[in-house]
């Protein structure tokens, strides 16, 4: 993992599946499983630490546990969700020099579209 550009996360976990320490700068974590409040495949450290980049600011902040429980903890503010049509768009630069995340509420077949052009942005 240390050396991932990408690590993709499709599970229904409801704890984190690793050390979001070990995730370096340059890697890009899609993360498109868990996606209740109380659930999540991403740990705070590396939600604390990466450009958080959202299908919907509204929907993540109501089903991405990813997400919640890192604002709950004091870790991050709503505010620093990227909608990811600034990231298409260009509105909001791509950041190199942190991980980028993907989290995504949405369907399966609309994850992959939006991985697959988050991850060519960055």
């Amino acid at each position: 993992m240390h050396d991932a550009p990408l690590i993709v996360c499709a599970t229904t976990a409801r704890t984190p599946l690793f050390d979001g320490r070990l995730v370096p700068e340059d890697s890009c974590v899609v993360a498109i499983g868990s996606h209740t409040p109380e659930r999540r495949e991403l740990d705070s450290a590396l939600v604390g630490r990466a450009q958080l980049v959202v299908e919907d600011t509204r929907v993540a902040l109501r089903e991405a546990g990813d997400l919640i429980i890192p604002i709950g903890q004091g870790v991050i503010n709503p505010s620093s969700l990227v909608p990811m049509c600034d990231i298409l768009t260009g509105q909001t630069p791509v950041d190199h020099h942190r991980p980028r995340v993907f989290k995504s509420s949405g369907m399966s077949w609309e994850d992959l579209v939006i991985a697959a052009q988050v991850y060519r942005a960055g």
